[in-house]
C-alpha cells in the first residue's frame, strides 16, 4: 500500500491537479485564480453549462461549485457531474450548511465535501491533495480492473481455443483410428494375398493421418504460445512451393493428380520462416488433393501484385457446393476472422502461419467453378 501512496505522490508531483471553480460572482472567480495558480491547472466559468462542456473537453479531477447560482443550482450541476464523471471529486462552496441543503447535496449532489464562504486557501490546498489521493487510488484500481478483465478475456478465449483444437483433432482422427482397429481385426482373421495388402495399405495411410494430425495441433500450440517469436529470415516462394510439392508428392501419386507450377522467373523473397511457409503450402496442397479428382490436376502460381505478393493454389473443383463456397469466401475473404476448426485443422494452421507472417489466406471461386485459395503477403 505504502508503494501505491508513493507512486500517487509522484504521479501529483508530476502535474498540477486540475480543478474546475463554477460562481456566478465574477469577483470569486478571480480571487479564487489569484489564490490558487500557482497549486492547480484551473478552469474558471460562470455558467454552470459551460462548465458541463469544459468537462467534455478537460481531464478534470476535481469540482468545486457555489451553490446558488440562477441557470442551475450548484447540487444540481454535481448532481450530473456524478452521473457522468463518477470519478472525480465534487465540492460545494456554500455559506450557508443548513440541515435541508447538506442532506440534498449529499443525497442528490453525491458531494464528497463543503467548503465553506469565506474560503481559507490552506484549508481548501489541504481539502483537495486529500481529495486527489482517493481520486487517483480509485483511477488506478479501474485500470487494474480493465487490465484483469483484458487478461480473463484473453484466458477464455485461449481455454475455448484449446477445446476447439481438440474438439477438431478428435473428430479427425476418429476415422482413421475405427479403420485400424477394424484392420487389426481383420488380421486376426488369417487374410492372405491381396486382402492383406490392401489392410497395409490402409493401416499406413490412418497412421499418417494421425501424425499429420497430431503435428498441426503441435504448431498451431507453439504459434499460441505467449513465449513464440517468429525467426525470420529471407525465403524463396519458389523453393516453398518446391519442398511442398515434394512433400505432397506421394499422396497425389495415389490418386494420379497433377501438381502444375506456373511461377514468376524472377526470384521472389517473403521474409518469414522456411519451415512455417512450407508448412503452409503442404496443408493448401492437401486441402486442394480433397477437392481434386483422380486424374485431376492442382495448379500453384505465384504473382505480384497491387502491392501484394500472392502465392495461389488452384484446385480440381470437385465435392464443393453453393453452401460450402459461401462459408469458404467468408472465412477466408480477409485477416480479420477467427480461427475456424470447422474447416479442418489444416486451414486453421495455415490461417495462423499467415497471420504471423502479417499476411491472410484468401479463397475465390473461379468461373470453372473451382476453389482457389490465395496466400497473400505485404509487399516489403
Amino acid at each position: 500500500m505504502a508503494i501505491i501512496f508513493n507512486n500517487l505522490y509522484c504521479a501529483m508531483e508530476e502535474s498540477k491537479p486540475s480543478v474546475l471553480y463554477v460562481d456566478d460572482l465574477p469577483v470569486n472567480l478571480t480571487l479564487f485564480r489569484e489564490t490558487f495558480k500557482n497549486d492547480f491547472e484551473l478552469s474558471l466559468t460562470e455558467f454552470p453549462r459551460e462548465a458541463l462542456k469544459i468537462l467534455e473537453e478537460k481531464d478534470i479531477q476535481v469540482v468545486v461549485s457555489d451553490h446558488r447560482m440562477p441557470e442551475m443550482t450548484g447540487i444540481e450541476l454535481l448532481e450530473i457531474v456524478a452521473k457522468k464523471y463518477p470519478d472525480i471529486r465534487r465540492y460545494l462552496l456554500t455559506a450557508f450548511t443548513d440541515p435541508e441543503t447538506v442532506i440534498e447535496a449529499i443525497n442528490i449532489g453525491h458531494v464528497h465535501g463543503f467548503i465553506k464562504k469565506p474560503i481559507v486557501a490552506n484549508e481548501i490546498r489541504s481539502t483537495i491533495k486529500d481529495s486527489l489521493e482517493i481520486y487517483l487510488l480509485r483511477k488506478k484500481n479501474r485500470q487494474i480492473l480493465e487490465e484483469l478483465e483484458k487478461a480473463n478475456a484473453a484466458l477464455l478465449n485461449l481455454d475455448g481455443l484449446k477445446s476447439e483444437i481438440i474438439n477438431s483433432i478428435t473428430s479427425e482422427i476418429r476415422n482413421p483410428l475405427s479403420r485400424i482397429m477394424g484392420t487389426l481385426h481383420m488380421l486376426k482373421s488369417k487374410i492372405k494375398g491381396d486382402e492383406l495388402s490392401e489392410a497395409i495399405n490402409i493401416l499406413d495411410e490412418s497412421v499418417f493421418k494421425l501424425e499429420q494430425f497430431s503435428n498441426l495441433a503441435r504448431q498451431i500450440s507453439i504459434l499460441k504460445s505467449p513465449e513464440f517469436s517468429l525467426d525470420k529470415q529471407h525465403v524463396s516462394m519458389k523453393k516453398v512451393i518446391q519442398y511442398g510439392s515434394i512433400e505432397t508428392r506421394e499422396e497425389l501419386k495415389d490418386m494420379d493428380i497433377r501438381l502444375k507450377e506456373k511461377t514468376n522467373p524472377t526470384e521472389s523473397m517473403i521474409n518469414g520462416n522456411s519451415d512455417l511457409l512450407v508448412s503452409c503450402m503442404i496443408n493448401l496442397i492437401r486441402f486442394a488433393k480433397e477437392h481434386t479428382a483422380n486424374k485431376g490436376e492442382i495448379l500453384i502460381s505465384f504473382i505480384e501484385q497491387n502491392g501484394e505478393l500472392e502465392c495461389c493454389v488452384t484446385d480440381g473443383g470437385s465435392n464443393y457446393t453453393d453452401a460450402l463456397f459461401g462459408v469458404l469466401k467468408d472465412q477466408f475473404s480477409s485477416g480479420d476472422k477467427p480461427l475456424n476448426f470447422a474447416m479442418g485443422i489444416g486451414l486453421a494452421a495455415s490461417q495462423m502461419i499467415m497471420e504471423t507472417h502479417g499476411g491472410h489466406l484468401k479463397f475465390e471461386e473461379t468461373k470453372g467453378g473451382k476453389g482457389l485459395m490465395k496466400m497473400t503477403f505485404p509487399h516489403e
